[in-house]
C-alpha cells in the first residue's frame, strides 16, 4: 500500500467512525444507537491499531539504523510485499549495502597503506644505516684519508640509491592514484629495444653479460617514455639474473592486433612457486640479486595495464622471458586522469 493509499484508508476509516458516532447521536431507536455507536467504535479501532502497527515498524527501523551506524551486521530486512514501509525497507538496504561496501574498501585501502609505509621504511633502512656507518667511520680521528675518500664513496652510493627507490616510489603512487596521462602514439619498437639496451649497458658490462637487440619491423601504440621505463627495468632484471658469460635478449614482434617486446635472459628458469608473486611490489625471489627492492616488475605491470596492455613471465628456451604486449585498438585503453611523464618525477 503506497503512502497515498494509506493515508487515504486511514481517512476513511476515521470519516466512516465519525459518521457512525454522529448518526448515533440522532436515533432515537436505542437499538440503533447503540449499533452506530459500536460501528464507529470499530473503525476507530481499526485506525489505532493501523497508527500502532506503522509505529512499531518505524521504531524497528530506526533501531536497525542505528545497529548499523554503531558497527552492526548489515542485514537484508527487504520483504515482497507492497507498501511505502516495503519500498523503504528496500531503500535503507540499499543505502546500508553501499555504505558496507564503502568500509570495506576503506579499511582494505588503510591496510594497503599500512603494508606500503612499512615497505618503504624496510626500504629506506639500508641505506639510511649505511650512510650513518660511513659518516661515524668519517669522523674518527685515526682514520687515514684513503679511507675517509672510500667513506665519502659509500656515502655517496647509499645515497643514490635512496634517491632511486623514492623517484620508484613516487612514480608507483601516481600510477596507483590514476594522476597519469598516457599519451598513446605509434612508436618505433626497435627504437625502443636501442635506447632500453643503451640504459642498461651499463649493468650489463659490470656483470659481463652480453647485450643482444633483435629488431624488427613492428610500430607500437604506446606512451614512449612510460613504456620505455617498462622496457628498462625488464631488462635490468634480465641482466641482475644473469651470470657472467650469460645474454639478455631484448625483441619484438607484431601483428594487426598487437605488439609484443619481449626481454629474455640466460638465467635459471622460474620456479613454479614464484609465479603468482612476480608482480608483487617488494617482492624478492629466491635468486633475487642483492640490495634488490623488488619494485621494477610491479612499476612495469602497472605501466602496462595503465596504457591497457598487458605483461606477462614464462619460461622460454634459453632462460626466464617476460613479455609486454599493446594493442593496436585505440578502444582497449581505459584512460587515467591527466598527470606527466617519468622523466618529469624527481
Amino acid at each position: 500500500m503506497r503512502s497515498r493509499e494509506a493515508k487515504t484508508f486511514l481517512l476513511e476509516i476515521l470519516l466512516a467512525g465519525a459518521l457512525s458516532a454522529a448518526a448515533g447521536a440522532f436515533f432515537c431507536d436505542a437499538g440503533a444507537a447503540l449499533f452506530a455507536a459500536l460501528c464507529g467504535a470499530a473503525c476507530l479501532a481499526l485506525a489505532a491499531g493501523f497508527c500502532t502497527r506503522r509505529a512499531r515498524e518505524i521504531d524497528r527501523l530506526s533501531e536497525y539504523l542505528a545497529s548499523v551506524y554503531t558497527g552492526g551486521r548489515i542485514l537484508d530486512i527487504r520483504t515482497q510485499k507492497e507498501g511505502e514501509l516495503s519500498a523503504l525497507r528496500d531503500d535503507i538496504y540499499k543505502i546500508t549495502t553501499v555504505l558496507g561496501e564503502q568500509k570495506g574498501a576503506l579499511e582494505a585501502d588503510k591496510r594497503l597503506l599500512a603494508d606500503f609505509l612499512g615497505d618503504v621504511a624496510h626500504q629506506l633502512k639500508t641505506p639510511i644505516a649505511a650512510i650513518l656507518l660511513q659518516t661515524e667511520l668519517w669522523e674518527g680521528e685515526a682514520v687515514p684519508p684513503e679511507e675517509k675518500a672510500a667513506c665519502a664513496r659509500r656515502v655517496a652510493e647509499a645515497a643514490e640509491r635512496m634517491r632511486w627507490l623514492v623517484e620508484q616510489l613516487l612514480k608507483l603512487c601516481r600510477l596507483d592514484a590514476a594522476v597519469v596521462r598516457f599519451d598513446r602514439q605509434p612508436v618505433d619498437a626497435g627504437g625502443l629495444l636501442r635506447e632500453a639496451a643503451r640504459l642498461v649497458g651499463p649493468l650489463c658490462a659490470d656483470r659481463g653479460v652480453s647485450l643482444r637487440v633483435e629488431e624488427g619491423q613492428a610500430r607500437c601504440l604506446c606512451d614512449r617514455a612510460w613504456t620505455l621505463e617498462a622496457l628498462t627495468n625488464l631488462a635490468k632484471n634480465g641482466a641482475e639474473h644473469t651470470d657472467a658469460g650469460g645474454t639478455v635478449r631484448l625483441s619484438c614482434e607484431g601483428n594487426t592486433l598487437y605488439t609484443e617486446l619481449a626481454v629474455e635472459n640466460d638465467g635459471p628458469p622460474i620456479a613454479r612457486e614464484e609465479f603468482p608473486h612476480l608482480f608483487q611490489r617488494f617482492w624478492r625471489g629466491r635468486d633475487a640479486a642483492p640490495g634488490s627492492a623488488g619494485i621494477g616488475l610491479a612499476l612495469a605491470k602497472a605501466i602496462a595495464q595503465g596504457q591497457g596492455g598487458t605483461v606477462r613471465a614464462e619460461n622460454g628456451p634459453h632462460g626466464p622471458r617476460f613479455v609486454l604486449r599493446f594493442y593496436s585498438d585505440d578502444q582497449t585503453v581505459t584512460r587515467p586522469s591527466p598527470g606527466s611523464h617519468p622523466g618529469g618525477v624527481s
